[in-house]
Formats: structure tokens, sequence, C-alpha cells
């Protein structure tokens, strides 16, 4: 009875369309099966990789490869379900604050997924995300977001096409 009620209330507010009653558990298991045939796995990914680059060097869970002419690194680990791919840019300790500051700036506006980030010394385009979860269409838009950042570096500081600066 509440769940007619609540699905009543969701379309008298257009927020949802009536479907069949599904209860929580029937979704759980209905998405647990379907997201576990669309794993992705180190080996999927490094294949899309390998497809789609030049790759210099690679061992399961690591690969040195060129995508565009831009060297990057995939460094993924199933074990604990992360991933992600960096591009080597410049050393940090070289850069004048007003372009640290930049960095900052486009990771909240103009950086989409990937982002900038510094690990000893060295300023990188990176994009990190849950091994598991991740998509080849997730994976392609991280090659592409990593290459432009780190081609835009002193210029736009941009991974795509979406800036959330504030118009005025």
């Amino acid at each position: 009875m509440l769940r007619k009620i609540f699905a009543i209330l969701l379309v008298k507010k257009r927020l949802i369309p009536i479907m069949k009653n599904y209860t929580l558990k029937n979704l759980i298991k209905t998405d647990s099966t379907s997201s576990s045939e669309k794993q992705m796995t180190e080996e999927n990914m490094q294949s899309f990789v390998r497809e789609n680059s030049v790759v210099i060097n690679e061992e399961k869970g690591y690969m040195y490869f060129k995508y565009l002419a831009t060297k990057m690194v995939l460094l993924s680990d199933e074990e604990h379900n992360r991933m992600r791919i960096i591009s080597p840019i410049t050393a940090y300790s070289n850069l004048a604050p007003k372009i640290k500051d930049s960095l900052m700036h486009s990771n909240f506006h103009k950086a989409l997924d990937a982002r900038y980030a510094v690990s000893e010394d060295t300023l990188y385009a990176c994009f990190i995300h849950p091994l598991s979860s991740l998509t080849l269409e997730d994976l392609e838009s991280a090659l592409k977001q990593v290459f432009n950042l780190t081609i835009s570096f002193g210029k736009t500081y941009s991974s795509g096409q979406l800036d959330f600066t504030t118009k005025k």
C-alpha cells in the first residue's frame, strides 16, 4: 500500500514514470548480475589501450605508452580495485605561484574527470577510478582528458569541452 502511495506521489510530481513494482531486493539482484558481466579487468583495459596507442613497455598492471604522441602510464591493481592513467608534464618546483593557482582553478572549473596532481616534484595529468566500474567509454574519455590536460598546460588548462567557471 505504501509503495502505491509513493508511486502515485512521484507520478503526480512527474519525477518518475510508473513501471513495474520493483523491490530493493530485485533491483540489487538485477544490478549485480548486469554489472558483474560488464566488470572491467586489467586485461580488458590493457587490450583497449594496446588498440588505441603505441605501447612502449608493458606487464600485468603496468603499461607505458604513447597516446597521440603523448607519453602516459597506465597503472592498475585488481586486488584493490583501482586504476590510474598519468602523464608527466614538468617539475612542480619550477612552477611560478600563479601557474600553481591556475592548476587549482582548472581542477575545479575546467578539468572533468582527469586532474592535475603532484608526486615527487613532478606535475602530472591524471585520471583515477575504481577498476571494476570503469567502462570502455570511461577509459576512452580518460585517455582523451589526460591528453587534453597535458597539451593544454600553460594555455587553457582544460581536459575537455566543459568549463564550470561562473559567468557574470
